[in-house]
């Protein structure tokens, strides 16, 4: 019963994990059909069809060539035949029977027949190897790095895009250009995934989120057991450990969504493959290290060393030596990462054996640890979807069942020293002092503790860049604010605010100027705002919502015509503009009477419907429901 007891939690948590971890785009598809001969045929969908599609199959291809849309139909390119995407180009039996070279650059078109539908689409552009253009109906809708004819014109980038796009007539044609003189192979390594833009969003949005999650599980981690490892110096298991938890949450910026290249989008694409690669090279030697502390009687010096040793001879190579040439040689570190997986899997059972302390949580988290990890190396092979989340959530598991061994182990050093200071009070009554005034210290530091707590509470609902309320407050807001109106029986109103051509802004000024312009839009709407009127939030990327209770809707299009008339009167230049030649703003309005199980997505989605109302009136506008 009590090993029972012991297994539940890390059991549980391993199984929910690994089923949420599971979801790939492909797992969303009903079907999944293919492009042929350069061609991929989707119109007999119907038009409100919400799927996801990955754009697999044969493109068009034209290699060492860089066409343009307009080069396309003029026919100045020669076509080489076509090739089955996701793949690199190497893989291209040529007529002669031989296979493209590893470095290069060509040109990829695929034709598509859609719905005729007024709804917005989307694509999903994964990182490619290793830069690339994407015009989409004649329009450069998304570029990572740039695309070159040479090593000296190419620059490389590892970033994901998310496009959106109108195609009224059904028909679709994506060209792109891809060179490789950096890397190992060029090519796609995972599809492009293709859908209504309100899923395309939501897709990136679910996928981002769990990844920050998952970065800030694994860095809040590493953080706390580096700081347990200076008070408890005599143990440095939680150091290393802390360590890998550390090394861990900084490679999984570099892999996945890839968001260390949008936090940092002009930081060396060199640089960062090579952090990438050492990142996994050091989890090895820091995990055996680990092990050998929690684990001393059964776990062997001599691997540790060679681990450490090995480790660091990939790592100078890599520092050494360009990505083409260090990528080569990975094979035999997964190998190496293999026998690890096989090694401590021994080292596990042969504690629990033994009965040590924690053997049992060890083995569940490392055996989620493992599974995913063979996901995450499969995805060399297989090349067609990204096993990144699956692994990254095998990580979580990993991280809170080692936790769980390690507060474990904290706790049986806790009821020691307790029963220690039990028999010293016993045989000194003097010490009663000591203890009540480092009782009172701890409490001293309980209330600092707890004002930390509450600052960090207060820091996690504020967006850091606008300064006004993040998404999470904002869900927050809206759901209690619901139940508060329902009760008073009083009307709610959301505001969603877009600003216009937002996009196109950041491409002619700049980051930088349009974290500015965001900064700038925020403190007007903030300022139209009166203290006890609503809530201003930034509802993500470019977008904003205020939250209006016991708002009816002549006052919500009043408030939101004075937002809009706020926001020109800022008079920010905005050359790229269709709408007006500075920075302006469409309004969706959305005012309902809430009931007692008015879910807060039905408001949204409304406010949502009236913002693309007012895009596709011409934008700069208001438009609410009837």
């Amino acid at each position: 019963m009590k090993l029972r007891t012991c297994l539940s939690f890390p059991l549980l948590m391993a199984i929910f994990m690994l089923l949420a971890g599971c979801t790939t785009p492909s797992e969303e598809l009903d079907i999944e059909p293919e492009a042929v001969a350069g061609l991929l045929d989707l119109s007999k969908l119907p038009a409100d069809n919400t799927t996801l599609f990955a754009l697999n199959g044969e493109w068009s291809f034209y290699w060492n060539q860089l066409l343009e849309p307009r080069d396309v139909p003029a026919g100045r390119g020669q076509q080489t035949g076509y090739i089955e995407m996701p793949s690199n180009w190497y893989k291209y039996t040529t007529e002669d029977g031989s296979n493209l070279p590893l470095t290069g650059f060509a040109t990829f078109v695929l034709d598509m027949k859609i719905p005729h539908s007024s709804q917005t689409k989307g694509i999903l552009v994964p990182p490619m190897y290793s830069n690339y253009n994407l015009w989409v109906n004649n329009q450069l809708l998304a570029v990572s790095g740039h695309v070159g004819a040479s090593k000296e014109q190419s620059i490389p980038q590892k970033d994901t895009r998310v496009i959106y796009f109108d195609a009224p007539s059904g028909n679709v044609q994506l060209v792109l250009q891809i060179s490789n003189y950096h890397n190992y192979a060029g090519g796609m390594f995972e599809p492009l995934l293709y859908g209504p833009a309100p899923a395309i969003q939501k897709n990136h949005d679910r996928n981002l989120a769990v990844q920050f999650i998952l970065f800030g599980i694994l860095l809040l981690s590493g953080i706390y057991h580096i700081g347990l490892s200076f008070f408890r110096n005599k143990d440095t298991s939680m150091l290393y450990f802390g360590l890998f938890c550390s090394i861990v949450a900084l490679r999984n910026t570099l892999v996945g969504e890839v968001f260390f290249t949008k936090v940092f989008p002009d930081f060396p694409w060199e640089i960062a493959m090579k952090i990438e690669y050492i990142c996994l090279y050091s989890m090895v030697p820091l995990f055996a290290l680990f092990l050998q502390r929690l684990f001393p009687a059964e776990a062997s010096a001599l691997f540790s060393k060679i681990s450490v040793i090995l480790a660091a001879i990939y790592a100078i190579v890599t520092i050494a030596v360009t990505a083409n040439v260090y990528y080569l040689i990975l094979l035999y570190y997964q190998i190496f990462i293999v026998i690890s997986f096989v090694y401590a899997i021994y080292l596990m059972i042969r504690a629990i054996f033994y009965k040590r302390d924690g053997a049992i949580f060890a083995l569940v988290g490392f055996s989620a640890f493992v599974l995913t990890s063979l996901f995450d190396l499969s995805g060399f092979v297989l090349q067609r979807h990204s096993w990144q989340s699956f692994h990254s959530l095998g990580v979580a598991t990993f991280i809170v069942c080692f936790s769980l061994v390690l507060s474990r182990k904290l706790s049986t050093s806790f009821n020691m020293a307790e029963q220690l200071a039990q028999q010293l009070t016993e045989l000194n009554e003097s010490l009663d002092k000591k203890v009540r005034e480092r009782t009172l210290v701890i409490e001293e530091s309980n209330k600092k503790l707890e004002e930390l707590n509450r600052q960090l509470q207060e820091w996690s609902l504020v967006d850091g860049l606008t300064n006004v309320s993040n998404r999470r407050h904002f869900d927050e807001y809206l759901s209690n604010q619901l139940l508060h109106c329902a009760k008073k029986n009083t009307p709610l109103t959301l505001l969603l605010i877009d600003i216009d051509y937002f996009k196109l802004y950041n491409d002619a000024n700049g980051h930088i100027q349009g974290d500015h312009c965001l900064q700038e839009v925020a403190r007007a709407i903030k300022a139209s705002l009166s203290p006890h009127q609503g809530l201003a939030a930034r509802y993500g990327g470019e977008e904003f919502a205020v939250v209006l209770p016991s708002c009816n809707k002549e006052n919500a299009l009043a408030m939101a015509q004075i937002l809009c008339t706020a926001i020109r009167d800022l008079h920010i230049p905005h050359s790229k503009s269709l709408a007006a030649d500075h920075v302006t703003v469409s309004i969706g309005v959305a005012t309902i009477q809430p009931g007692p199980d008015t879910n807060h997505r039905a408001i949204i989605d409304l406010a949502d419907q009236n913002l693309y109302k007012a895009k596709s009136m011409g934008r700069n506008r208001v438009c609410a429901n009837e």
